[in-house]
């Protein structure tokens, strides 16, 4: 299956997407699916820290260390999972993991695309965005993005299917590791008083 059959269907059959991951792991469509969000959250954190700061100097650093960030959280993710896979007496290799977390970003990719979206309505039209309407939505966007990709639904199938993981052990595993993405994205948000 080439990346282009398999990138939908990871957003709307992730079983199915995920079901071949064991026996033939695409690990070089994963680093085109995190590079993707990589370029992608890069250019929107460009866009963000230039209109906040006006600075070329603050930007450059911004847009690599988002970049290095991106593929940071995919190395720690796919040792995560795989040791945790490997003590539930999971079959997978390491290279089964980095396919199916690579693979998992791409629900991030449409999330990070929106984000950017966003970011252009905020500075053309919202300059002041009151009541902080459109960093509310970029929040649940965001929420909704790792519900599905990093480190959701598709690390969960992708553990019970690339892993071979018990489904309810795949489960226990992903819950809390989502959480406390989700914690961390709504407490760097600012958007509560936390």
């Amino acid at each position: 299956m080439t990346l282009l059959q398999r990138f939908p269907l990871l957003l709307f059959q992730p079983d199915y997407a995920t079901s071949d991951l064991y026996h033939d792991p695409p690990i070089v469509d994963a680093f085109y699916v995190v590079t993707a969000y990589a370029l992608i959250s890069a250019l929107n954190a460009l866009l963000g820290i230039f209109v906040a700061t006006g600075s070329i100097s603050a930007s450059i650093f911004t847009v690599i260390g988002t970049f290095a960030l991106v593929y940071i959280t995919w190395v720690i993710l796919t040792l995560v999972f795989h040791f945790v896979a490997d003590l539930l007496g999971g079959l997978g290799e390491l290279h089964n993991t980095v396919s199916y977390v690579g693979l998992a970003a791409a629900p991030n990719v449409v999330v990070a695309t929106l984000s950017l979206l966003i970011s252009i309505v905020r500075l053309v039209f919202l300059p002041e965005d009151p009541g902080s309407i459109l960093a509310t939505v970029n929040l649940g966007f965001s929420l909704i993005g790792m519900a599905w990709g990093w480190p959701g639904v598709l690390c969960y199938f992708g553990m019970k299917n690339a892993e071979r993981v018990h489904p309810i052990k795949a489960i226990v595993v992903v819950l809390p590791v989502f959480f406390i993405f989700a914690a961390l994205e709504i407490y760097n948000s600012n958007l509560f008083d936390l």
